[in-house]
């Protein structure tokens, strides 16, 4: 894989799980998403008008996909948000991103990438990793629990729906650069998704929850809102030229990221198990760079 790639991916996945982070520490998850998604099109919102302004008319956009992948993009907001108010954020975010397995199947059947066996078993290692993490101790009885958890753990139910969203709306975003202006999308898909993550919070929410949020978490907002944009729109550049069963498997370092912060700053439990899984992780991840 490309250095430069690399490179690309692996800032958004330290970016990918400092957001997390944060967001773990909100008083509200959704209403704290809202607002750093609003910053984050602000603070992007000079590259859009400069590479507007550079190609005119002539900016290739698809408005199919922007809405489609705003749309997937809300409910994967919305699912995450669920998951991460119930759960660990290093149980929950490590299965919200195990997305790799389902990305592999479907990046081959549907787009006919081709996957080398080196490639592939970085992608499966990076899975398993994730799939141990949630262990309590080093059982292979333990192998079983996601299933288990599922039945009765709404924080891993919310997390599985998430790591869906997450797989659909890559695989979308992957299809969407291929036909339009990557920076119009990093731009344009945040105000579907912004849209309707407001229409949700009227509903839903009591009124001054976005206040009360700002006043806490501003600083970490601000953060968040430069974190999110700029990390996704990194990863629409590294889908213009990589295969999209690489480069989110490679993301998934920031799996190892959020491990790490929140055993050692959020004081979660099990972190000697958590941090084994994550070196799974790694190794998977080392594979998938050296891959052809």
């Amino acid at each position: 894989m490309d250095p430069v790639i690399v490179i690309m991916v692996l800032l958004s996945a330290v970016m990918h799980a400092l957001r997390n982070f944060f967001n773990k520490r909100a008083l509200d998850k959704q209403a704290f998403a809202w607002w750093f998604e609003v910053f984050g099109l602000l603070f992007f919102t000079p590259v859009f008008v400069f590479v507007f302004i550079r190609e005119g008319l002539s900016i290739s956009i698809s408005p199919a996909f922007i809405l489609l992948s705003g749309i997937v993009h809300f409910i994967y907001w919305l699912f995450l948000t669920m998951a991460l108010e119930k759960g660990d954020l290093s149980l929950v975010y490590p299965i919200t991103r195990s997305s790799p397995a389902l990305v592999l199947i479907f990046s081959v059947t549907l787009l006919n990438e081709n996957i080398s066996i080196l490639g592939i078993l970085g992608i499966l290692l990076v899975v398993f990793g994730v799939y141990t993490i949630h262990m309590t101790r080093f059982d292979i009885s333990e192998l079983t629990k996601p299933f288990r958890s599922i039945v009765n753990n709404r924080a891993i139910q919310f997390a599985f729906l998430t790591l869906g969203a997450v797989a659909a709306y890559s695989l979308i975003d992957k299809i969407a650069v291929s036909r339009m202006n990557p920076v119009a999308l990093a731009y344009l898909v945040p105000w579907i998704t912004i849209g309707l993550l407001t229409i949700y919070l009227l509903k839903v929410k009591t009124k001054g929850v976005l206040k009360k949020e700002w006043k806490a978490h501003k600083k970490s907002i601000l953060i968040c809102g430069v974190l999110s944009i700029f990390g996704y729109f990194l990863i629409l550049l590294a889908f213009t030229v990589e295969r999209v069963s690489y480069i989110v498997g490679l993301r998934q370092l920031s799996i190892v990221f959020a491990v790490l912060l929140g055993g050692h700053f959020l004081k979660e439990k099990n972190r000697l198990i958590r941090v084994t899984s994550s070196a799974i992780i790694f190794l998977g991840c080392y594979f998938i760079i050296i891959a052809e």
